[in-house]
């Protein structure tokens, strides 16, 4: 357990090292972080699906926002090149955590941006606070000097019985999404120039959870966030000047797979033990069969004489 622990701070400190992510972030699962376990980590794996008003590269629309600060183009820039408005509709997370008494911590990777977590965890609610780990500058167009995503929720949770669970969350969160450079008239989004584009965000949502079979938990999560810092402005200049702004709200569903080393180990070994047991029945069977042949047989040869 320990050296796998030791792999994952080495891979994090890899990609800092690397700076391979673009600050990627959004509210972690809730239904994994209200999963407790005193003597084991619990480790999640969540694939989440975004609808709404998501950022496209559409004719004639643009996102404003206040206070943004824009940042000088480095001198390998192509000026051909430019950022291209493109929010992902898909996304992924893997966390591993801890709890101690109520006191709950971890880590994980939003994509491939590495977060931190904690907070406070019981039966029947919690509190999440998450940080990415990116607070230096990278290339980007915006929020020159303040990079920093992440956020807390506030969970209420009601189990009912010893399976299934139903929460209510709210949040308040700073997430990040992710800016590509394109080329003029390509098809193909530039690689390695990808740029982190924060923006406020308040909303709430509920989940439902339950255990299929003793070592695993389905999470199932919906969640709506309405944009705090950016709005989306419709406009036209021909045959008339037009100009429409509209808040942006979002949407997403997050499907969570929820377990700890222990459950797996004792699923595992139940397994193998199911098989062994198979193995050593079909074995009998094989041997009765014989004995049930060379007895036939015995018959057989005892009529002919």
């Amino acid at each position: 357990m320990a050296r796998g622990i030791l792999w994952i701070v080495l891979a994090m400190c890899s990609l800092l090292l690397a700076g391979c992510s673009v600050a990627i972030i959004h509210p972690p699962s809730a239904a994994t972080f209200m999963e407790k376990s005193e003597d084991d980590f619990v480790m999640g794996a969540s694939a989440s699906f975004f609808f709404g008003d998501l950022v496209d590269d559409e004719m004639g629309v643009d996102y404003v926002a206040d206070g943004i600060k824009e940042v000088e183009r480095s001198d390998g820039w192509n000026d051909e090149w430019y950022y291209k408005s493109k929010e992902w509709p898909i996304g992924g997370m893997f966390s591993l955590q801890r709890n101690k008494g109520y006191f709950k911590y971890g880590l994980g990777f939003d994509f491939l941006t590495p977060y931190v977590q904690a907070g406070f965890v019981s039966d029947y609610f919690g509190v999440m606070g998450w940080s990415n780990l990116w607070l230096w500058q990278l290339e980007k167009v915006e929020h020159k000097y303040f990079q920093w995503g992440g956020g807390i929720s506030l969970i209420e949770q009601l189990p009912i019985g010893d399976n299934f669970r139903i929460g209510l969350t709210q949040h308040l969160s700073r997430n990040g999404r992710e800016a590509n450079t394109a080329q003029q008239g390509a098809v193909v989004i530039g690689m390695g120039r990808s740029a982190p584009v924060f923006y406020d965000e308040v909303g709430c949502g509920g989940y439902v959870s339950f255990k299929p079979n003793e070592s695993l938990r389905i999470g199932v999560e919906f969640r709506y966030g309405r944009d705090l810092t950016y709005e989306r402005r419709e406009y036209s200049n021909y045959p008339e000047k037009y100009e429409k702004f509209s808040k942006m709200d979002r949407f997403s569903v997050t499907i969570s797979i929820i377990s700890t080393f222990e459950s797996m180990a004792f699923s595992i070994k139940k397994q193998e033990k199911t098989q062994t047991e198979m193995k050593a029945a079909e074995e009998r069977q094989r041997e009765r069969d014989l004995e049930s042949l060379e007895e036939y047989e015995k018959r057989q040869n005892g009529a002919e004489e």
